[in-house]
């Protein structure tokens, strides 16, 4: 025990040592709340295994750090993104979009020019020097500074500092030519780049051979407000809409995230495109999911049933060719049978019309959609169903049939009277978690019918699943709205836990009785 623990306590300090570093540069980025959870889970890993009163939990710690990465984490943050105004045109924090409207400068005239040179150095960076055109004493050099080729500079975060130059001190590294910068691509990105004075005052190079100071173009007052020193305009963070708007209420600029309470979800009951579509497709989600769960286990169960009759020859070959759709990957199946559906151009079709003259519309009627949904997870689904049943009417005792023989009984009778109150209360947690998978069975419409066909005067389609549904507002609408996404996200989670918890306390009732 003794020789154990300083070999312990050196595998503890060789995953806290990287795991405090990663730490500290999470910090570093500006993420204090990340980085403050991530030092509090270094912390309490390094209490765990190395205090012996916290032993038993040595096997459990990692388990519940998973969960709470992989679990906890996702959830909690998809609640809180569901009560903010986050989208593609609320996309930057405030603090960031304040630093745009800080970085904009404009050239004042009479304004002092500076001659420069590019330097490049041994490790790749680069170093820029002016020199006043008027005053060659005010010479100065700026710091290190990565530069890369680009034909659109990102957005700079803060100007690069300039440091004055001494008399006499040269600047490290190797001039470049106007040629050289030119064909290394650098005079874009280099032209994209702000440079601040010791006083604070802006810089950055005008045409191609001088450095010119510019003024910054928004100044701050005290309550916040943002003032355009070119024309006076004014403008100010609107907290509600996510923008900086003017004195006529036009917004300025990029949007940024802010909180918004419940208004995603007042979204949900209040806006008529939204509405609409939203209990629509949760009626069919509901439907969807337990027609899929009742026919797959209905499916299962009857073929089960009957492979399990003694007088039936091959039945083990029969079994394998019906597990056989369950042993092919679902993507791949669901692709296949979209094809075979196809109501041009699919065998599906051209069977129904050689047979009986006719072809459902599967792609283009909304029943015709839905109903092939439906057969589509049917095929995907019984294999599992069957699987089961098989196992546990494998389970009963023969002996209840002999008897229930004796009496007179038949098939009809053992099967609603003995087979299945037998296998029902088994199979209802199985059941349960079907329902939930099916409530969330992202693949199946995603592939088969993208959600189509499209809702009349609706941003959704007939066949879309409220987890497709919220996909869609998330990443497809052009509005990318992930706090609506997120609201509906959430209540789809409340939904499936509290159907879940209803069918857990049937369940128990039933167990009870």
């Amino acid at each position: 025990m003794n020789q154990g623990f300083p070999i312990r306590q050196i595998l503890v300090a060789l995953l806290a040592i990287p795991s405090l570093f990663v730490t500290f540069l999470v910090y570093q980025t500006g993420n204090a709340y990340i980085a403050l959870a991530l030092l509090a889970v270094v912390c309490l890993g390094v209490f765990v295994y190395l205090n012996p009163s916290a032993n038993a939990f040595r096997y459990l710690f990692p388990g519940f750090l998973g969960f709470g990465i992989f679990v906890i984490l996702p959830l909690v943050y998809t609640i809180y993104i569901g009560f903010t105004k986050y989208s593609s045109q609320n996309l930057l924090s405030f603090d960031r979009a304040l630093a745009l409207f800080r970085q904009e400068t404009f050239a004042v005239e009479g304004a002092a020019t500076f001659k420069y040179k590019l330097y490049s150095q041994d490790n790749g960076k680069y170093v820029v020097y002016i020199e006043d055109e008027k005053d060659a004493t005010k010479r100065f050099a700026s710091e290190p500074f990565d530069l890369q080729p680009a034909e659109k500079p990102k957005a700079q975060q803060e100007p690069i500092k300039l440091n004055p130059l001494p008399d006499g001190q040269e600047v490290e590294g190797t001039p470049m030519e106007m040629a050289q910068i030119n064909r290394a691509k650098l005079m874009s990105p280099l032209k994209a780049l702000r440079f601040s004075l010791p006083d604070e005052t802006i810089v950055g190079l005008e045409g191609l051979t001088k450095f010119a100071s510019r003024q910054r173009l928004w100044q701050t007052d005290a309550d916040g407000k943002l003032v355009n020193k070119k024309d006076g305009t004014v403008i100010r963070p609107d907290f509600r809409q996510g923008f900086f708007v003017n004195d006529q209420g036009e917004k300025v600029g990029v949007g940024f995230r802010t909180f918004t309470g419940f208004d995603n979800y007042m979204r949900i009951f209040t806006d008529s495109r939204i509405r609409g579509p939203f209990f629509k497709i949760f009626l069919w989600t509901f439907a969807f999911s337990a027609l899929s769960v009742f026919l797959t286990f209905s499916l299962g169960m009857l073929l089960s049933v009957l492979l399990e009759q003694p007088d039936i020859r091959f039945r083990r070959t029969y079994r394998t060719l019906f597990i056989l759709p369950y042993a092919v990957p679902g993507v791949l199946s669901i692709l296949i049978l979209k094809g075979l559906f196809n109501q041009e151009f699919g065998a599906v079709n051209e069977l129904l019309r050689g047979l009986f003259g006719f072809a459902p519309e599967w792609e283009t009627n909304p029943w015709g959609a839905r109903a092939m949904v439906l057969l589509v997870n049917l095929w995907l689904g019984y294999p599992y169903m069957m699987l089961i049943c098989t196992g546990m009417l494998q389970s009963i005792p023969s002996s209840i049939y002999e008897a229930s023989a004796i009496d007179g009984s038949n098939q009809r009778i053992d099967f609603f009277h003995l087979t299945l109150p037998l296998v029902l209360p088994a199979m209802i947690p199985i059941l349960i978690s079907s329902f939930a998978f099916n409530f969330n069975n992202f693949n199946l419409i995603f592939l088969l019918t993208g959600g189509g066909p499209q809702m009349v005067g609706g941003n959704a389609g007939e066949t879309d699943l409220l987890v497709t549904y919220t996909f869609n507002i998330a990443f497809r609408d052009s509005g990318t709205n992930f706090g609506l996404a997120s609201a509906i996200a959430t209540l789809l989670f409340i939904l499936v836990g509290f159907l879940a918890w209803i069918n857990l306390r049937l369940t128990r009732k039933q167990v009870k009785i």
